[in-house]
């Protein structure tokens, strides 16, 4: 397999090109998308990490999570921490949210202590846009997860995870199978394969969890896994988000939806012999992926959690450097 093209050159200094924040795959062109999953990779193939320290030497940056997670926070914390940046962590449980204080004021009284990059997690799909306007002009916003709209880190891992394992996005057949409509992931990960031009996005779910279509530009959408799944060369699971289903969706059981829709090592054998497994967890097994498959030579999973430290730690970088 030939290996795609990266360049070594890496970190870009280039402050035309420097990102200030990232909610959206969708705003970003195709050589800012290569130029993070290059950076990535040169993280990854480094044999001295320490060299990377200094590079967000002195920079603060605060964690505000507003919705559960242990990959997307932990591996943010992991990637500040590699490139020198001091982490605050601020739990909506304990801080002054619990008292009235808006997200806002929250980043405006955190700003006056110099902090400059903000990794926000929300469920409210209102809330970045207010933020965006009103933070200082020196202020940063990252997504690390909002509603079922974006989630533009993981779509960025997952990218990379892809790039790895395949010589090109060109002639690839992209499957993403499970709950669509309430999955950011998903949404993110099309807009990124639409900018890299992947030459097939096939969506399957069934009837009560397809999407919007019009969120889903150059994609099909398949009801029958079994169509769905035939040639594939990337198959990405996905959960089903019982925290986001209203009671009147919820007519197909989770037993019903595993005969049907499970990612089992029969239909894995729908796609092609040499097809990668992937699943942005946390993963529901024996729901939407068997323990065989989850666990099978054709899984790089794990391989994405690895991948997802390297490119939040390329995102930092980009946004933050000075």
């Amino acid at each position: 397999m030939d290996e795609p093209e990266v360049n070594d050159g890496l970190i870009n200094d280039s402050k035309e090109a420097q990102l200030k924040n990232l909610l959206y795959l969708k705003d970003l062109h195709k050589d800012e998308i290569i130029q993070l999953l290059d950076q990535s990779d040169h993280f990854l193939k480094s044999n001295q990490p320490h060299e990377f320290v200094e590079l967000l030497k002195n920079q603060s940056i605060a964690s505000l999570f507003f919705e559960p997670s242990t990959r997307t926070s932990a591996s943010f914390q992991l990637a500040a921490k590699r490139l020198g940046a001091e982490t605050i962590v601020i739990d909506e449980k304990t801080s002054s949210a619990t008292k009235g204080e808006t997200v806002l004021d929250t980043i405006k009284n955190l700003e006056a202590m110099g902090v400059r990059g903000f990794i926000i997690r929300t469920g409210d799909k209102n809330l970045f846009a207010p933020l965006i306007d009103n933070v200082g002009s020196n202020t940063s916003l990252i997504s690390a997860g909002e509603a079922s709209i974006s989630h533009p880190t993981q779509g960025l891992l997952d990218l990379l995870t892809i790039r790895q394992q395949k010589s090109s996005f060109d002639d690839l057949k992209v499957v993403i199978m499970g709950d669509i409509s309430h999955s950011r992931v998903a949404r993110s990960l099309t807009e990124g394969l639409n900018i890299l031009n992947a030459a097939n996005i096939t969506l399957i779910s069934p009837e009560e969890f397809k999407p919007n279509m019009a969120n889903f530009p150059n994609t099909d959408f398949e009801k029958d896994p079994n169509k769905g799944l035939s040639d594939a060369d990337v198959v990405v699971a996905l959960r089903v988000q019982k925290e986001r289903i209203e009671s009147c969706e919820n007519d197909l059981s989770l037993d019903q939806y595993s005969k049907i829709y499970q990612l089992s090592q029969d239909k894995l054998k729908l796609c092609k012999p040499d097809a990668i497994v992937m699943h942005p967890g946390p993963m529901n097994r024996g729901v939407e992926i068997s323990n065989e498959v989850a666990d099978g030579k054709q899984s790089v999973i794990l391989k994405q959690v690895e991948n997802g430290v390297a490119i939040r730690m390329a995102v930092l970088t980009e946004i933050l450097k000075q």
